[in-house]
């Protein structure tokens, strides 16, 4: 151990006084060369000096491998990486007038709707595609985030939510729904008969609720036997222990009774 502490004075000491990258340099490829133990040590008393600033991440973890880089290691210039070009998402090419009336005719081919990210969606549109939902029975999956729902487009849901005993998945995500709403749809799911599992409310333009809708909320949550998965942003510690673990006694539930079915 006595080679460590006076490998960390001597960095120390370089860190301090007026630092002459170049000797420190070459006194990381004589140890490298000698003990590829030692070198390992090197480098990570240099991430706690801090000279692990001269490098990119790339370079750092390159070294650390090993690796051979053409400006990488310790004595490669520190240079930015160029980003990696991500191109965007598809638009969502769903047609909603054409899946209103697939709905409305209780078409079989029609059982999960994606309608996320399509911000034309107009208040009429919601209400027919609600209105439809009253009815049908083969719809399971509605998927609407990201689709510029405000409190007024969403009031036809409530009805529907009371009606419909099929759909199990409901999404609507970054959407302008505020703390009231928030309560209204999950007071609609706790009658018995109601089929949603997943429930997906995250990321609202309200990112505060306040401590009392969370609080109302919450009992409405624990409330419920049936939602498996929730999606919901809660600031209180006490409203997201007490829902994530209701949520996860009622998966675990579900799951012991699937393996007693097969059994």
């Amino acid at each position: 151990m006595f080679h460590i502490y006076k490998l960390y004075f001597y960095l120390h000491t370089i860190h301090s006084a007026t630092v002459d990258h170049n000797s420190f340099l070459v006194y990381i490829k004589l140890k490298k060369n000698n003990r590829w133990g030692l070198y390992n040590e090197l480098v990570d008393l240099a991430a706690v000096l801090g000279f692990t600033g001269m490098l990119n991440q790339v370079q750092f973890h390159a070294s650390l491998e090993g690796r051979k880089l053409e400006m990488g290691g310790f004595s490669g210039v520190a240079k930015a990486e160029r980003p990696k070009v991500v191109p965007d998402e598809p638009p969502n090419m769903t047609d909603v007038e054409d899946s209103i009336k697939k709905l409305e005719n209780n078409s079989e081919e029609l059982t999960k709707l994606n309608l996320n990210n399509i911000k034309t969606i107009s208040a009429e549109a919601v209400q027919r595609l609600c209105a439809a939902l009253t009815k049908n029975n083969q719809l399971t999956e509605l998927h609407m985030a990201a689709t510029r729902l405000t409190n007024a487009m969403v009031e036809p849901f409530f009805d529907m939510l009371q009606k419909n005993t099929v759909l199990k998945v409901l999404n609507l995500e970054s959407n302008f729904l505020t703390g009231v709403i928030l309560v209204r749809l999950l007071e609609s799911i706790s009658h018995e008969k109601s089929g949603i599992t997943d429930l997906h409310l995250a990321n609202q333009r309200q990112s505060v609720l306040g401590v009392k809708i969370e609080q109302n909320l919450t009992e409405l949550i624990l409330a419920n036997p049936r939602l498996v998965r929730l999606g919901l942003d809660l600031e209180t510690s006490d409203a997201r222990v007490r829902t994530r673990e209701h949520v996860k006694f009622n998966l675990d539930r579900v799951s012991r009774q699937l393996r007693r079915n097969k059994n």
